[in-house]
């Protein structure tokens, strides 16, 4: 389900994960970086607990939620699912983390974005994983394909 392309733009782009309260408002957290296992179509989202509050205060096992990652070339996927696992990050994830955040500098000090400015959002701890199984992927690249399911 999830294809090379999809699967590179996950493990390299910048996300965000949303949900629903209970009462159809919704919540959304940034991610600090993306695991994906192709084969079983799982996608690890790792977050912040400090600056995700509110998001992991409506999460639940069994919760829909909606992951959108894109690329600088404005590339970009939705793919939504079911939480399966709520938990600690390994520390595999953690260094999956950090070697996105390197990348991700590279990137902004090409566009000239000092790195003591792109701390703010990227030096916070991944200590939180939101664990789900995928079972829709949706093309959001602009363009006439934007919204078609894969």
């Amino acid at each position: 389900m999830i294809s090379d392309q999809v699967h590179n733009v996950l493990t390299t782009g910048i996300g965000h994960i949303g949900c629903a309260s209970s009462s159809m408002r919704p919540f959304h957290a940034d991610t600090l970086g993306i695991c994906c296992d192709r084969q079983n179509s799982k996608i690890v989202c790792c977050l912040n607990k400090a600056s995700s509050k509110q998001f992991i205060e409506n999460l639940n096992l069994g919760s829909r939620v909606s992951v959108f990652v894109g690329i600088i070339s404005h590339e970009a996927y939705n793919l939504k699912g079911n939480v399966i696992d709520l938990r600690d990050v390994n520390d595999d994830e953690i260094e999956t983390c950090d070697e996105l955040r390197k990348r991700i500098y590279g990137v902004y000090g090409e566009l000239g974005i000092p790195e003591n400015l792109a701390d703010r959002y990227w030096l916070k701890k991944p200590d939180f994983a939101v664990v789900f199984s995928v079972d829709k992927v949706f093309v959001q690249t602009p363009g006439p394909e934007a919204g078609k399911q894969i």
